[in-house]
């Protein structure tokens, strides 16, 4: 080859670099002419320099106002589609299921839980995802929980003595929910947040939960080359090593407890137990496969701390609300017992006010987002292969076009209608009572556990508790909740603890003693290894009434 040749071949090679450069400056950041519409975008980054850090859903909420039913984000090369309307959320969620059951990538999660182990956020519906979602579905299902309604009511009366009893509300809530959850699974509990099971998960489940959270940590999915940096240089790394740790000796812990139990023959019937039997019948082929089925579980149980706290919020700011619900339990209930789920079909304006605390405060206003297995064309938009697929709650309960004076809390609009929507208009088609639950092939499984949970919780604190705002300690004024500040992250959780919680009267505290002793003879079947520290529990408060 000459001299000339090579200048030539040099020449052309600089030539097309310096095209691609130029294509992909113009391109990176761009939207498609067919895509939803959405906020001008910046060459290269797209619309990064209008995304929030934290509180998506609002800037999502003004979008939504905006731009109408779907709008598109770019950032750099990764699209964003929104979803504004329960239809749209059935037309690309529930009827094109298979072409949007993935997940976003998250270099981060797959580090701490990797091949795909955590059901809830493992990118692909493999056939790991299928094995796991059946075998949850056997646990959670409405059939499931009927099994296990006796053992529920028991650790509901725990709760609610505790909150007579002990004064940090918000800890025995986090308790209930993570104990009741070991038990179900493993067949262990807790009966104080020292447990070491629920000390342990209370420990590592927010951190893991913050490493998920948007703008939390490195955008390595933007760019992997962060990968490479020596852990020396990259802190994020040192964290997501410590938590996989803490991942995998809390639950190796806990398959081993249910392991040795059923080794002596002292098997209690937990889920774990049925699923080391049936474990090649039900496709569960290796150790890590137990283990991870049984922390995907586990981890989904801190969303019903979110909704129990929303509705002691509620309780405490809306005295009406309370009054009348009061009135309702009574008449139905009376004093000398506490409600149980035989009553919960009765009390409508029990469940107006779950319903209106799930619109009024969604606990997971974005959702976790779903990715576009191929380019799919929906209702004249394109929505892309690896899109990124939000659905916007927040924006669908707040809506105007259905909802009368969204922003305040009013529970009697479930009344009227079953769906709280205005009167007058012709509603959206698709609107379903579980929206919060999610859609499609990802649709959250325990909406069952989840549901039977709230009721049971909402019917015994408001029968049992007047809820009264706190008290300014150099005023003296009534300082009532506030909802504007809540948790940054996937979970919208409120911040306010500040409350004054107290028995209706002595006789509802009797009620309350009575039948959380009861509950003992349930209990006692989930403490066949308990720790030291909740037989010292149990000793003290449980075993003496």
């Amino acid at each position: 080859m000459d001299g000339v040749t090579s200048v030539k071949i040099l020449y052309t090679a600089a030539i097309a670099s310096f095209v691609y450069v130029v294509y992909w400056a113009l391109t990176t950041g761009k939207r498609a002419p067919n895509m939803p519409p959405g906020p001008p975008t910046l060459p290269i980054i797209g619309n990064m320099h209008l995304m929030p850090h934290n509180r998506l859903h609002f800037k999502f909420y003004e979008w939504a106002k905006e731009y109408g039913d779907a709008f598109s984000i770019k950032v750099m090369n990764q699209t964003i589609i929104v979803l504004n309307s329960p239809t749209l959320v059935r037309e690309v969620f529930d009827k094109r299921a298979m072409s949007n059951s993935n997940r976003p990538k998250s270099i981060i999660a797959n580090m701490i839980v990797p091949d795909g182990m955590n059901m809830g956020i493992s990118r692909f519906a493999d056939d790991t995802w299928k094995v796991f979602r059946k075998a949850t579905n056997q646990l959670l299902s409405n059939e499931g929980m009927k099994r296990l309604a006796g053992y529920q009511e028991a650790e509901v009366s725990q709760l609610i003595w505790q909150f007579a009893n002990q004064p940090d509300w918000l800890a025995h809530i986090k308790r209930f929910t993570t104990g009741f959850s070991l038990g179900i699974i493993y067949g262990v509990r807790g009966a104080t947040l020292k447990s070491p099971n629920i000390a342990d998960f209370q420990s590592v489940h927010p951190e893991f939960m913050r490493c998920l959270d948007f703008g939390k940590m490195p955008p390595i999915d933007l760019f992997p080359f962060l990968t490479w940096i020596p852990e020396c240089f990259a802190q994020w790394k040192t964290l997501v090593k410590r938590i996989r740790y803490l991942h995998a000796r809390l639950y190796d812990r806990l398959l081993k407890t249910v392991e040795d139990r059923l080794a002596a023959g002292r098997g209690n019937g937990c889920f774990m137990e049925e699923m080391i039997v049936k474990a090649d019948m039900m496709g569960l082929k290796t150790r890590d496969h137990l283990l991870n089925l049984g922390a995907v579980i586990l981890e989904g149980s801190d969303t019903t701390t979110a909704n129990v706290h929303v509705l002691v919020l509620a309780l405490a700011k809306f005295p009406e609300v309370l009054k009348r619900a009061q009135q309702e339990i009574d008449s139905i209930v009376g004093p000398e017992r506490s409600p149980t789920f035989s009553d919960i079909p009765n009390l409508k304006y029990v469940n107006a006010i779950i319903e209106e605390c799930n619109r009024f405060h969604p606990i997971a206003p974005t959702g976790l987002p779903h990715e576009m297995v191929h380019d799919e064309v929906i209702s004249g938009m394109l929505f892309p292969k690896d899109t990124a697929v939000f659905m916007n709650l927040y924006f669908m309960y707040r809506d105007e076009r259905y909802f009368d004076c969204p922003d305040e809390f009013i529970p009697e609009r479930f009344l009227k209608n079953p769906l709280g929507v205005k009167e007058g208009v012709e509603d959206d088609p698709a609107r379903r009572s579980n929206l919060q639950f999610g859609g499609g092939r990802r649709i959250c499984p325990g909406m069952a556990v989840a549901r039977t949970n709230i009721e049971l919780i909402t019917a015994k604190l408001i029968w049992g508790f007047n809820f009264l705002p706190a008290i300014d300690p150099i005023t003296g004024k009534e300082i009532y909740p506030d909802f504007s500040d809540f948790t940054e992250g996937i979970l919208a959780a409120p911040l306010c603890t500040s409350l004054r919680i107290v028995p209706r009267s002595a006789q509802h505290k009797e009620v309350i003693d009575r039948e959380f002793s009861a509950a003992g003879e349930i209990l006692m079947n989930y403490e066949r290894e308990i720790d030291p520290v909740d037989q010292a529990f149990n000793s003290k408060y449980r075993d003496v009434l």
